[in-house]
């Protein structure tokens, strides 16, 4: 590729992944759901004096994106776009650093490829970079800051880069375990290859544990909660299986996320996740010494995604976050002409936009809530509520934190089960322990300490019928608006 080209090569990706995500975003893909609520409340709650650690209610998910977040919240408001910059500019800075770690392990023409690569490919990850999904975006981000420092280091030793790494390290690990998948195998072959670093441990591990110190503070307050990993669903050889069938063909943009569909054609897609293949073995034969450090990082991949708990899931690839851009390094290594390059960018640009399209027309949805995909607006609630001046509503997980946020706090929303509901003092009780343990104020709390409190349910949901008898006895007037089933109180 002629070096006049690359400028374009590099406009018309960045061009193509910029318009992607404006397509997501103003599609029914970009509706606010209530993880990213949740994250909005947490900035809300840091302007207010609160320093959360973590998500609220796990031990991991540092809360470094909602630290950023609450400048804008303080400056423009509660709004969907405040909670979301905060991510999206932490992708594009990740597209930087591959970029700098391309430099190092391939050339200047294949780095800036490599970077446009992941920039626009594929449609998942074009999604998830716009999601104020709470650690997804400082987790890349810090995860390949310590790649780049770690061949940083290799080239020559610098105090500098030692106290960066240190520190990467650390807040690494308060954004989340999954930083161990880069950094683990990146530490272990610089320290292989360059054993006199060994010597400067004291540097790397004294900055790693000031990195660490809201980890270590949230631990030790909490009964080292971090290191009680949720409980594991299915087999162990399920996620290995999910990994192979499900979740790597959809980071690769060959499956819909979700819906599971070959976008391509099952024969068409399988060719090419085979030539993938392929080619990371051609790849691993080449012994490349530059690579060494990817190479290892894909090989001990699968033991992480086989060990951990929550890799269960297979409806989307969100635990291959990490190795995106070390996948988007080795597929550009081959390419050292325009005759390789070009059409392999054009079979990429062409998934993404294909699994868009694809997304769109079918309708496929990413939350499902009691059994039926959640509705993409919920204004119908809020504005069904406010005309009845009601402040209060239980709702499920994906419902009621959006009401909390959508409507600046004016109705509060308590996450409900309905495990055993029952009627106290002539109201239902959706019955159970707060949802929002963790979180501070207790907004169920909230919610069950008032007496007029409506419940929302989502219209076809397999919760509204067996909750549906005591709302009816207790006398709540059922108002269908907008997808949602919305029971009123009775006066009191």
């Amino acid at each position: 590729m002629r070096r006049w080209k690359l400028p374009a090569v590099a406009i018309a990706g960045a061009g193509l992944g910029i318009g992607l995500r404006v397509w997501i975003l103003l599609s029914s893909r970009g509706a606010l759901d209530s993880d990213e609520a949740v994250v909005g409340l947490m900035a809300r709650g840091i302007l207010h004096g609160r320093l959360p650690v973590f998500f609220p209610g796990q031990g991991y998910g540092g809360s470094q994106e909602a630290f950023l977040t609450a400048p804008l919240i303080a400056a423009f408001g509660m709004h969907v776009w405040t909670i979301r910059v905060a991510t999206i500019a932490l992708w594009a800075a990740s597209a930087v650093l591959v970029w700098r770690i391309g430099l190092r392990v391939l050339d200047e023409r294949r780095a800036v490829l490599a970077a446009v690569l992941f920039w626009f490919w594929p449609t998942y990850f074009d999604w998830k970079s716009t999601r104020a999904h709470g650690f997804y975006g400082s987790e890349l981000f810090l995860g390949l800051a310590v790649l780049l420092l770690v061949l940083r280091l290799h080239e020559r030793r610098s105090r500098r880069d030692l106290v960066l790494l240190g520190l990467a390290l650390g807040c690494g690990l308060w954004s989340s375990p999954q930083v161990a998948i880069v950094a683990l195998p990146a530490l272990g072959w610089l320290v292989w290859t360059r054993r006199a670093l060994a010597r400067d441990w004291w540097i790397v591990v004294g900055c790693g544990v000031a990195g660490a110190v809201p980890w270590l503070v949230g631990n030790v307050r909490h009964g080292w909660y971090s290191l009680h990993p949720g409980q594991n669903e299915g087999t162990w050889l399920n996620h290995v299986h999910n990994l192979v069938v499900s979740t790597l063909p959809e980071a690769l943009g060959l499956r819909l996320a979700w819906s599971y569909e070959w976008l391509g054609g099952v024969v068409v897609d399988l060719v090419l996740y085979a030539l993938l293949a392929g080619g990371f073995l051609w790849l691993l034969w080449r012994r490349s010494p530059r690579l060494a450090p990817l190479l290892l990082i894909v090989l001990v991949f699968p033991v992480f995604y086989f060990v951990s708990p929550y890799t269960w899931l297979e409806s989307e690839p969100r635990y291959l976050t990490l190795v995106m851009p070390v996948f988007a390094l080795l597929i550009v290594a081959p390419l050292t002409t325009a005759l390789r390059a070009v059409p392999v960018l054009a079979v990429a640009g062409a998934l993404s936009v294909g699994g868009m399209v694809e997304l769109e027309r079918k309708h496929v949805a990413a939350f499902t809530t009691e059994g039926v995909p959640v509705p993409a607006s919920i204004a119908p609630v809020l504005d069904t509520l406010h005309a009845d001046d009601i402040h209060y509503a239980f709702a499920s997980y994906w419902i009621a934190w959006r009401i909390t946020f959508e409507s600046n706090l004016q109705i509060v929303g308590g996450r409900a089960s309905y495990g055993r509901p029952f009627i106290r003092n002539g109201r239902v009780d959706p019955g159970g322990k707060p949802h929002d343990h963790g979180f501070w104020p207790s907004y169920y709390g909230r919610v069950a300490a008032h007496r007029d409190v409506a419940q929302v349910f989502v219209l076809g949901g397999d919760v509204e019928p067996r909750v549906r008898p005591l709302l009816r006895r207790a006398g709540y007037t059922r108002v269908v608006r907008g997808g949602f089933a919305i029971w009123l109180p009775p006066p009191a």
